[in-house]
């Protein structure tokens, strides 16, 4: 019985080729990310800092920088997968939620509920430590 690997090595073939010729978008995305990795971090520190400039409560600085970071790291996600897959767009990402966004929907919601009174109460707390 002889085996035909003719087949199996062109089909390899063609995915390590596919492969290389994924590799500038690759090492380009990786770029954007890391350059908006820095971008977040700095904008962070810079939320942090004003906080503490207009003598707002420290752990209210924290939160909001913590929220850009990571609402500026998932954006910077997005736009980095859609250099490495340029048929990706954020809408294909919405439509595949379809009725998993109810449920996820539902769970924002709540925890909005307890995320914004939390806040409110940081912000109108003293600066002065008891």
């Amino acid at each position: 019985m002889a085996f035909n690997f003719s087949d199996a090595w062109k089909s390899g073939n063609h995915i390590v080729d596919s492969a290389i010729s994924l590799l500038p978008n690759l090492i380009l995305a990786i770029i954007i990310f890391v350059i908006l990795l820095i971008v977040a971090s700095a904008i962070k520190r810079f939320v942090r800092h004003a906080a503490e400039r207009h003598q707002r409560r420290q752990s209210l600085g924290i939160l909001f920088g913590q929220i850009a970071q990571t609402t500026i790291v998932i954006v910077g996600f997005l736009i980095a997968f859609s250099v490495v897959a340029p048929s990706f767009h954020a809408s294909d990402l919405i439509k595949m939620l379809g009725i998993g966004s109810v449920a996820i929907g539902f769970a924002f919601q709540n925890t909005c509920k307890t995320f914004w009174p939390a806040s409110c109460c940081f912000m109108s707390r003293s600066a002065s430590a008891t």
